[in-house]
């Protein structure tokens, strides 16, 4: 093979740490598990994990600007108490609208937090955190609340050719992701804010407002995970999803390369990072391992994975330097 050609994959392997990652990933996963790589499973990692995905998207904005959101995961058990609990009375249509809308004003009120009233982003959210998770107990009196509409459970559990559609809708939100951040002037702006927010402000950028914004995108995928899990499960519970993916939302975005100092990542990143994690959970899950051992296992392996990552990025500050 050229030698430019090597260079040029070298260049893109350390320039993009999740794509090795990836691929030691998928050998591994090959060599312990023999129907790793059927499409069923496949199919299955995907389907499992685009909840997930959808809500990491979210989460990369904030992160890329250079902050996080500790509240995403309890806001989805509020939306998707919501969604279910309020079907009877408005229909399906207007109970997911209040529920998008109430997640959507969530990221506002973190926006404005962190913006206006200059609160630590991680106090902030935390707080809103507990926030939504008292709110979800209270609204569904600490019950497993079931939604009546068939549309609304026929949308969660339909697939086109194995693939569900809210997987369909996790890859058309990633494309629609990448294009803002890419090609938009807001996409520009939360790089140069997340990167070094003294010099966005010295070159005019209005760093409240795009960070105002990208809480608002958090919220709002927030709200529509809580939907989508509704539907998935065909149940809203006020603990659906805590404490284990609170942490692995964020955990996908960081694993997949995006930096917590901000200004570094994209949507594909996190994709790889929810895959990655997915990946480690299913061969975890098809070896048979007790539950309690698997949380263990992924602990040590993103410890591992970002180290490693870390290793690299400084390897890269020193050849630029």
């Amino acid at each position: 093979m050229n030698r430019t050609y090597i260079n040029k994959i070298r260049s893109f392997m350390a320039t993009n740490t999740v794509v090795p990652i990836l691929i030691i990933c998928f050998l591994g996963a090959s060599i312990f598990v023999d129907t790793f790589f059927s499409m069923s499973n496949v199919l299955n990692l995907l389907n499992q994990n685009a909840m997930k995905g959808i809500m990491a998207i979210g989460m990369t904005f904030v992160i890329i600007n250079g902050y996080f959101d500790m509240s995403i995961v309890t806001l989805m058990s509020l939306t998707a108490a919501l969604s279910s609990g309020l079907q009877p009375s408005l229909g399906t249509g207007l109970a997911i609208v209040v529920a998008l809308l109430v997640g959507t004003a969530v990221g506002a009120i973190n926006g404005f937090l962190v913006t206006k009233a200059r609160i630590n982003a991680f106090v902030a959210t935390l707080a809103m955190m507990l926030g939504c998770r008292g709110a979800s107990y209270i609204y569904s009196g600490e019950k497993t609340i079931i939604p009546k509409s068939e549309g609304f459970l026929a949308f969660g559990s339909g697939t086109v050719l194995g693939v569900s559609y809210i997987s369909i809708l996790f890859i058309l939100l990633l494309f629609v992701a990448h294009f803002v951040l890419r090609y938009t002037k807001h996409g520009r702006n939360t790089y140069a804010v997340g990167g070094n927010a003294r010099s966005a402000f010295n070159a005019g950028i209005d760093c409240d407002k795009t960070t105002f914004i990208n809480f608002v995108i958090c919220g709002f995928t927030g709200g529509l995970g809580g939907v989508l899990y509704a539907a998935f499960l065909g149940a809203a519970s006020p603990s659906v999803g805590w404490p284990d993916l609170h942490m692995m939302v964020i955990a996908a975005v960081v694993v997949g390369g995006c930096s917590l100092l901000g200004g570094i990542g994209n949507v594909w990143y996190s994709l790889g990072g929810v895959i990655i994690l997915g990946m480690i959970s299913n061969v975890l899950n098809l070896l048979n391992v007790q539950a309690y051992i698997s949380t263990l296992c992924t602990g040590l392996i993103i410890i591992v994975v970002l180290y490693v990552d870390r290793v690299m990025h400084m390897n890269r500050k020193r050849k630029k330097t």
